[in-house]
């Protein structure tokens, strides 16, 4: 934390430095990172965004109302393990933006970074730090990314708790893929089940059960029709009611930068603006209204091909028919 004497100097904050050495202790005996933030959130240690509002401190990060404020995530331990500044150092130019305008913060390659070396009070000796540093580098070596995504990844939620389901495959056998809850893996007991179900089996249900809806379709053509066409319209009504809203405000925005045109150009005329600023001005007019008519071009576009279109009953059976005797989810 800042000195309170010397804004520009670090100094330990001892209460946080017990838990960032503990993790680094616990580390080094051989405890993985689940184990390690059960072990936190068992002896009810804050995370640090928590830690630091206990104190007082402002600190910027979005607090999760769902959770308990002794719920480590493994990301925080990770992060924990990384951070060279434990060692008394302070690395700049982490991260770099392509432009003033873009706010989004890109990370700099390492060696592009300039490390000023024992700055301040060291949290964690150097040697261990290099320790910990080479035993996570061949632990990262040891793992072996599944080569493809699940079809299903994104669309299976946990039943109790409503967050995704992560797909992994199994370490000794990569034959075998599943999908579990991300906070039942964390160890902390936020699911009261496992929540886990193999690939293959839910494959398996999802193949059956579309084969059990194509022959349904075949043998009840009419009802089928009625429910599925009625849902997709309503589908497609929604979504030509947000272009058609969507439109609306391009075009209004359009009606508005042609009004600030006309302004800054009076301006300009009785020398309220000069000429330098009536160009700028001029400029970024002109690239905004040529980026609002390609996009009002397109929308327009495309709602009058919607107008045009009839989905009928015959085309949307011979759809369903092509995939009646399906063998293989896609």
């Amino acid at each position: 934390m800042k000195d309170p004497d010397n804004p520009k100097r670090w100094i330990v904050d001892e209460e946080a430095a017990a838990n960032v050495r503990r993790i680094f202790r616990m580390t080094l005996d051989g405890y993985g990172i689940g184990e390690i933030a059960a072990a936190l959130d068992n002896d009810g240690i804050l995370t640090p965004l928590n830690y630091w509002r206990d104190k007082g401190l402002n600190r910027g990060g979005r607090r999760n109302t769902e959770t308990r404020p002794t719920a480590w995530g493994h990301a925080i331990i990770y992060k924990i393990l990384s951070l060279q500044e434990y060692c008394g150092d302070v690395i700049n130019f982490k991260t770099f933006s392509k432009s003033y305008r873009n706010k989004k913060r890109i990370e700099t390659d390492e060696k592009d970074r300039a490390v000023l070396w024992g700055v301040h009070e060291a949290v964690i000796d150097r040697a261990v730090w290099e320790k910990v540093q080479g035993m996570r580098g061949s632990r990262k070596k040891q793992t072996t990314k599944t080569p493809e995504r699940s079809i299903f990844t994104g669309l299976l939620k946990c039943s109790t708790c409503g967050k995704n389901l992560n797909f992994h495959f199994n370490q000794g056998n990569h034959d075998i893929k599943y999908f579990n809850c991300p906070t039942r893996n964390k160890g902390r007991g936020d699911c009261d089940a496992t929540h886990y179900i193999r690939l293959d089996f839910l494959e398996q249900v999802i193949l059956q059960e579309t084969q059990r809806l194509t022959r349904f379709a075949s043998e009840y053509e009419d009802d089928f029709v009625k429910a599925i066409i009625g849902h997709s319209m309503q589908a497609a009504q929604t979504e030509r009611a947000l272009k058609e809203k969507t439109l609306s405000g391009l075009l209004a925005r359009d009606k508005e930068l042609d009004v600030l045109f006309e302004k800054v150009y009076a301006d300009n005329a009785t020398g309220k603006i000069s000429d330098e600023r009536f160009g700028k001005l001029s400029r970024n007019y002109e690239e905004e209204q040529g980026e609002l008519s390609k996009r009002i071009k397109v929308l327009q576009s495309e709602l009058k091909k919607e107008s045009g279109q009839v989905f009928t009953a015959d085309a949307f059976l011979e759809i369903v028919r092509q995939y009646t005797n399906a063998n293989a989810l896609t």
